[in-house]
């Protein structure tokens, strides 16, 4: 019998979600210790189109599960139509993105079916002759915990989103794609999802921002730290910064990013006076596009930035966000 790691995905506006493809790329590093294929389970509705993407980052088979009742999500909808499917699946490890639908429902399952389920994951892998490793965070994020199972043992695994960024997609890729339409009575559903608001830059989790604004040492203080979130304010971005920061108070502790904090992995990311400690750095690994302003030309941060610029942040930001004012309509 084959063997496979089955992947979890979730769609959101019509696209999947980072989360989702970290899980499948996480899944196809796996899958290839294990001498097995990946098996990617995609729920919605009208979201077949998808299985291209999901091929081109890794996935061997995707199993669209497709209904008109599951176009919005429930917790209970999500259960009744997927549990059919991943007992069919007969999985050697489960991955999903830790993510607050997935938090809905996978728990209820793992609970039915007896099986571990780890949350918090930051990696996965495989040791000896086929032992399940998981590395995860624990205690808020304060400590690493090592996780190993027997031989054999089926995991529930939920990887942390943006712990390890998006790859580029392979072109070319296919993979066997079925669809399911299961019989599923919506009037039996105990919850389900009105409407989706778009998240608020304020207060979105950092882990899932698609824009950050970062201050650090540099900053120089509160004031400093104001202009950051100023331009973070005009770009609608996320306001986020160092350790460093957070420690003097010039941002909320539950915002700084690194091993440490929180790791993240916007489509773009911008620091002010952020030297680029290397805890920090490992925090935005997954990062699309950096920009880095500082005026320590030798800061590691400019070495990762996609555009480096040397310079005095309390005299750059300023004429930013002046010109940004300008011209936002």
């Amino acid at each position: 019998m084959d063997k496979f790691v089955v992947v979890i995905a979730e769609s959101e506006h019509g696209e999947l979600t980072q989360a989702s493809l970290e899980c499948v790329e996480e899944g196809r590093e796996v899958a290839d210790q294990l001498g097995a294929q990946v098996h990617t389970i995609l729920c919605g509705n009208e979201v077949t189109p998808l299985a291209a993407t999901l091929a081109a980052h890794g996935a061997d088979r995707v199993t669209v599960v497709e209904h008109e009742a599951l176009a919005q999500f429930s917790a209970d909808g999500w259960l009744q139509a997927l549990a059919p499917v991943l007992l069919d699946a007969h999985p050697t490890l489960l991955l999903a993105p830790d993510s607050g639908q997935i938090r809905a429902w996978l728990p209820r399952l793992s609970v039915r079916w007896r099986l571990p389920l780890v949350g918090c994951c930051m990696r996965i892998g495989i040791i000896g002759d086929g032992y399940p490793e998981i590395i995860r965070h624990t205690y808020g994020g304060a400590c690493q915990e090592r996780l190993i199972w027997p031989y054999a043992t089926l995991v529930c695994a939920m990887l942390t989103p943006g712990v390890r960024g998006v790859g580029a997609p392979q072109r070319g890729r296919s993979a066997e794609v079925t669809v399911v339409r299961p019989e599923l009575d919506p009037a039996s559903f105990r919850d389900r999802t009105l409407r989706t608001l778009p998240a608020d830059p304020r207060t979105v989790s950092l882990s899932e921002a698609e824009r950050i604004v970062s201050g650090g040492f540099g900053a120089g203080g509160p004031d400093g730290m104001a202009l950051v979130k100023r331009l973070a304010e005009q770009i609608g971005a996320a306001l986020g910064g160092t350790r460093v920061a957070a420690d003097r108070g010039w941002l909320a502790v539950e915002r700084f990013i690194g091993s440490t904090g929180q790791i993240v992995a916007p489509k773009l990311y911008m620091a002010f006076g952020v030297s680029g400690a290397g805890q920090h750095l490992s925090g935005i690994t997954g990062s699309e596009q950096v920009v880095a302003v500082n005026s320590d030309r030798t800061a590691p941060i400019l070495k990762r930035a996609d555009l480096g610029v040397v310079g005095d942040l309390h005299q750059i930001l300023p004429i930013l966000i002046r010109k940004l004012t300008e011209i936002t309509p």
